[in-house]
């Protein structure tokens, strides 16, 4: 709390009372003497009046909804309470709101006798997606003359979560082909050549596309493909971070990726899939490994940043992972981190692979568009860097660079993404290649229905 000091009334009371009593001191005129003393005593007795008057107020608050989306309206409802023994005067009060929430909320918080509590509301407008702070309370506290004042700072402060944007998907599921259910079941055969748990015997009401004839002939009874274990319903969703491969700022490639990957797990979550998430934020907090439901996703992607770090902490964690299916999004800024990332897909298991086109994001940037965004976003490269040839965001080393491709006209940016495209297909992955303004949906779909390796089990559409 910042104790009350004078104001500019209140100085300028000061400087003339100090100067009417020396002056009328010098010039023999006892009764101005009194007048300027009594000038400069007023703001001194406001100071120590204001500070016997500082409030004991106790603040909360509730967001509805609890969790907000860019563009879309929200309230706060601000309780105060008198927590102290005397009666409180009027204040000036405003809630500090980060300013990619809206307007800070400011209002009168009338005389609150001890106990009494006072309600107010105001509303709340996300652009961009992130963790923000409401809070603390500021009160305006002054004397009735404009003497002597002082901001006052009731209160905590309170996260609020904006989420990333979600698509809708379609009715797409992860399959391979000709299996009738809706997940990777990489059959292996058991040392023994018994084989292992995926399969079991025939039930009535099965259905007949499930039936295993390898394991029907071995067995001499028929046999059908169970669910699989546990492990192979768990997709681990990958995120590509790093600063120098992404390209723009609110609406650039890092917040297309993250918005796809938030849309993935609220569409495989809604399908039954256990979810684990492997960033830089996760694998540092030691959350990469944990089963998340589609919610906690949603949260972990919503404080998602940006990084100068490298990529084998997180392709390592994602390796590590028992999963039965990976979904990367990743930008094709160098060959060789897509080479890293072949190895995150565990063998068997379904890889999907969105990779991004990440400089023609730099082309499509602007502002926070139609209230859509990211705070993270803002750290990345100016559109106008980029088009002057130069880039805003060096690393702290120095290494930071346009990106080893060159400006985002290159005439063979294309071809090398596809290039990578294709590398990508055949080591396994469902790749498809997305560019600045291509849907979350349509890249989602094309990424599991292109054609299939003969090297890893094959996605459809269903």
């Amino acid at each position: 709390m910042k104790l009350p000091g004078l104001t500019t009334r209140g100085l300028a009371f000061l400087a003339a009372g100090v100067t009417a009593a020396l002056l009328a001191m010098v010039l023999g005129y006892p009764d101005i003497t009194r007048i300027g003393v009594l000038l400069a005593v007023l703001p001194l007795l406001a100071v120590l009046s204001g500070r016997r008057r500082t409030p004991h107020l106790e603040v909360r608050r509730a967001v509805a909804p609890d969790r907000l989306r860019p563009g879309t309206d929200g309230v706060v409802r601000l309780t105060v309470r008198n927590a102290g023994r005397r009666p409180t005067l009027p204040f000036l009060a405003e809630d500090h709101v980060d300013p990619a929430l809206g307007e800070p909320g400011r209002f009168v918080l009338p005389r609150l006798t001890p106990g009494e509590w006072y309600t107010v509301t105001y509303p709340l407008r996300p652009a961009l997606r992130g963790a923000y702070g409401l809070g603390p309370l500021a009160l305006r506290l002054q004397d009735p003359f404009g003497l002597a004042g002082a901001s006052i700072r009731q209160g905590d402060e309170a996260e609020v979560l904006v989420l990333p944007e979600v698509h809708e998907l379609g009715r797409t599921r992860l399959r391979r082909e000709g299996d009738a259910g809706d997940w990777p079941v990489p059959h292996s055969i058991a040392p023994q050549g018994e084989d292992d748990l995926s399969t079991r015997q025939y039930r009535y009401g099965d259905d007949l596309r499930r039936v295993h004839w390898p394991a029907t002939a071995h067995r001499g009874q028929l046999m059908v493909r169970q669910e699989e274990r546990p492990a192979r319903r768990r997709v681990a969703l990958v995120l590509d971070s790093r600063a120098r491969a992404h390209w723009g700022t609110a609406d650039g490639s890092f917040e297309w990726a993250v918005s796809a990957l938030a849309s993935v797990a609220v569409h495989l979550g809604a399908q039954g899939w256990s979810l684990s998430l492997v960033t830089a934020e996760t694998v540092r907090d030691g959350t990469a490994a944990k089963v998340l439901t589609a919610d906690a996703v949603l949260n972990e992607l919503a404080r998602a940043t940006i990084s100068w770090g490298d990529l084998d902490p997180v392709l390592r964690a994602a390796r590590e992972l028992p999963a039965g299916a990976v979904v990367a999004a990743f930008t094709d800024h160098d060959e060789q981190a897509l080479g890293r990332l072949t190895p995150a897909r565990p063998p068997g298991a379904v890889g999907v692979l969105l990779l991004l086109r990440a400089e023609t994001f730099a082309e499509d940037v602007r502002s926070v568009r139609e209230g859509r965004g990211s705070r993270a976003g803002r750290e990345g490269r100016d559109v106008r860097d980029v088009r002057e040839g130069r880039d805003n965001r060096s690393a702290p080393d120095g290494s930071g660079t346009l990106g080893r491709f060159g400006d985002p006209s290159d005439d063979d940016a294309d071809a090398r993404a596809e290039h990578h495209a294709r590398l990508a297909r055949v080591a396994g992955w469902r790749t498809a290649v997305v560019r600045a303004g291509d849907p979350v949906k349509s890249s989602w779909q094309r990424a599991t229905a292109v054609h299939r390796s003969p090297t890893s089990a094959r996605v459809r559409v269903s």
